[in-house]
């Protein structure tokens, strides 16, 4: 029986971990910063990280399930890509830190996990088909239908990669003109180096920087149309927007929404704009992260002829 589960979000800026006891999210998570991963040896430092916080909780989980900034291969091992923290490309990271830590360990896209837990007990719970957006370091999105996660060939919605514009931009890690480079907070970055702001003041200061205005104009245009295009291709029932960027102080919330209502074929379709926003924030993660749990308990207790069975049916 799993009891204790650890959970961690790996982002580009800070590694955050937390707790699930007896099916119930713990108060008491810690943050260390990203930084700590960039080295030749990125799975010992989160393993060394990882004994650190289970340490502080004086708890010894049975199971760790963290996120994965980026793609991951079919076998839900290996990391393909992690823009933001690229010493984790190739590792076979949940195999490695296993056999570090002694338990198993789950790894898992981390807008899947945060939409997974708003459907659970957030803005979305009760919702059939759900899209979710998330404008953070980077960008994620997560389509859930029937309580269960689109993967296509093994990470739908990684749009964030999806190529958008043309005028040249980029970042480090990132492909040119990926929408990243347009819409996520290393881009609004950008943005708020431009005119001399703090990133955290960028949406109050353009209100009275008229040039910096039209600069967030722009930004939040964009952030509509790749909304819009998600809309267009999953046909969703209900949208979640969320991330960090979406958190700042004065993020033009209604300004965006009256965006994507006009880039997105609701009118076309006579379907009304369900638009919500993430209310759970790192607690969707824990419940996220409990779904993930509960999904490996149940794989390993089916019985060997259905789980042959299932997956032929999906072949």
């Amino acid at each position: 029986m799993i009891r204790s589960i650890l959970v961690v979000d790996v982002g580009g800026t800070s590694v955050k971990c937390g707790m699930v006891v007896d099916r119930v999210p713990q108060a008491g998570e810690r943050l260390f910063p990203s930084a700590l991963l960039r080295n030749a040896d990125p799975v010992g430092s989160f393993a060394r990280l990882v004994r650190e916080f289970s340490a502080e909780a004086g708890l010894t989980p049975d199971l760790m399930v963290s996120t994965v900034p980026g793609f991951i291969d079919t076998d839900g091992d290996r990391v393909l890509f992690a823009g933001n923290v690229p010493e984790l490309n190739g590792h076979y990271l949940a195999s490695e830190l296993g056999e570090l830590l002694g338990f198993p360990v789950i790894i898992e896209r981390d807008s899947v996990l945060v939409l997974a837990g708003e459907v659970i007990a957030g803005a979305a719970k009760g919702s059939d088909s759900v899209l979710g957006l998330f404008f953070g370091t980077g960008v994620g999105g997560a389509f859930v239908q029937g309580g269960e996660a689109f993967r296509g060939g093994g990470w739908a919605l990684e749009i964030g990669h999806m190529p958008f514009g043309n005028e040249g931009r980029t970042l480090e890690g990132l492909r040119t003109d990926c929408l990243e480079t347009y819409v996520s907070g290393r881009a609004l970055e950008v943005i708020a180096e431009r005119y001399g702001v703090p990133v955290t003041e960028v949406f109050v200061q353009s209100l009275r920087i008229p040039g910096l205005g039209a600069d967030i104009d722009r930004f939040v245009r964009d952030q509509a149309l790749a909304i819009g295009t998600a809309v267009a291709l999953f046909s969703p029932a209900t949208i979640v927007l969320g991330g960090g960027v979406c958190a700042i102080d004065a993020f033009p919330r209604r300004q965006l929404e009256e965006q994507v209502a006009l880039r997105s074929p609701f009118s076309e379709t006579g379907r009304p704009m369900d638009l919500r926003w993430a209310g759970l924030g790192w607690r969707a993660v824990l419940y996220g992260g409990l779904k993930a749990a509960d999904d490996y308990a149940a794989a390993r207790s089916m019985p060997s002829s259905q789980e042959k069975q299932e997956r032929e049916s999906l072949s």
